[in-house]
């Protein structure tokens, strides 16, 4: 941007161009003879301007200051007129080379010159300031340059904000990389355990088949055998969630929800024959969809978080339909209802449903919603009636 804040002036005359208004630029005092340049079109404006501007004749003595020269070098602008300091004076040192080339290439001299340029000055006080210094040559109707203009801004606060961002960026940057480097040494720990554990538990699953074939009486035999694959459940649906909370694909399938619901209330079965708890189950048969076996997962938390809130010897009911090209899961509790403001937050991490006061990961809903997405599904909560939540999850059904 640059202030034009003069006429053009005419061909040669014997009188030299003027600043702003007719007065002839003498050659005493330049501080005295600028004031009365600034006319009442141009004084208000002047004197409320947040810059800097300036003139210089084609030597690069100053002519005219006006603006927020003292709010910027802390010099008067009667100081820099009569050159005490000159202009490249108050030029941080480690820029001024730089800036004396530019001026010295005698581009300035060149029709149509113009320039901006951001460096540093040194203010009264000592304190460091970053400008920005746009420039412009004016010439008369005859070609000949008459002075070098300007307007000069205060860049300070945005080039500190600047560096506070580097710094932060940088601060940042690093962070992710130990963090890339942690999450990697990471997933190479759950592939190792995993790994050793699947060969442990495979092994024991193994050698119960055997012992079945010699006595296939034996019921400590057939409880091993059951827990054993339980165990290579578990550890494949742990590879399975690390996948998914890396934001990875996994793996879909053809599977039967109604089945994997059944599955997933066996492990809940002993609560109801010591009648701490009834689950009641109304599924429709047969509610094909395409996913991967850890939507399991959803249900059996489902089914947790309704038994640890639905109070000792209170039902749980769990229903499962199609509906439309959808098909609908939803655990009911009986117990105290989850406050509206509270009903998308408990999917976040660390959030928890626990009201006995101590402290929990609150894990298990956001590993839900986790699940959910990644099987572009939905899950929410809402009232049961007369008290107590319904769990949700709705997912596309196979064609």
């Amino acid at each position: 941007m640059y202030l034009i804040i003069h006429p053009m002036a005419k061909k040669a005359t014997t009188k030299r161009p003027t600043s702003i208004g007719t007065s002839p630029v003498a050659g005493e005092s330049q501080f005295l003879k600028a004031k009365p340049f600034i006319e009442d079109p141009y004084k208000s404006f002047l004197e409320d301007f947040q810059g800097i501007a300036y003139r210089m004749d084609p030597r690069w003595k100053p002519v005219f200051f006006h603006g927020a020269v003292k709010q910027i070098t802390g010099y008067g602008e009667k100081d820099l007129l009569n050159l005490k300091p000159d202009w490249f004076d108050i030029v941080h040192p480690d820029d001024l080379p730089e800036l004396r080339k530019k001026y010295r290439s005698q581009k300035f001299r060149k029709h149509g010159f113009k320039a901006q340029r951001e460096y540093r000055i040194l203010t009264k006080k000592g304190d460091q300031r970053w400008i920005n210094d746009s420039i412009q040559s004016v010439f008369d109707e005859s070609g000949k340059l008459i002075y070098i203009e300007g307007v000069i801004f205060d860049l300070t606060e945005r080039k500190l904000a600047e560096e506070r961002l580097r710094k932060s960026e940088a601060k940042y940057r690093e962070l992710s990389e130990q963090l890339a480097e942690t999450n990697n040494l990471k997933d190479l720990l759950l592939d190792v355990i995993t790994h050793d554990l699947r060969n442990a538990a495979g092994n024991i699953f193994g050698f119960t088949n055997l012992l079945k074939e010699l006595n296939p009486n034996l019921e400590f035999v057939n409880n091993i055998e059951t827990s054993s694959l339980a165990l290579l459940n578990v550890i494949d649906n742990a590879s399975t969630l690390a996948k998914i909370s890396a934001g990875e694909k996994i793996d879909m399938f053809p599977l039967d929800l109604t089945e994997t619901i059944k599955d997933s209330l066996q492990e809940f079965g002993p609560l109801g024959s010591k009648g701490l708890v009834e689950i009641k189950a109304r599924l429709q048969e047969k509610l094909m969809v395409k996913a991967n076996p850890i939507i399991s997962q959803v249900f059996k938390n489902y089914l947790s978080n309704a038994i640890k809130y639905a109070f000792e010897g209170l039902i749980v009911i769990v229903e499962a339909q199609k509906e439309g090209e959808d098909i609908k899961v939803s655990v009911k509790d009986f117990g105290n209802t989850i406050p509206e403001e509270n009903r998308k937050m408990i999917f976040e991490r660390r959030v928890t449903l626990d009201r006995s006061k101590k402290l929990s990961s609150g894990l298990g809903l956001a590993i839900v919603k986790k699940i959910a997405d990644i099987h572009d599904a939905k899950v929410w909560v809402e009232p049961n009636h007369p008290t107590g939540n319904v769990f949700c999850l709705r997912l596309k059904a196979m064609e």
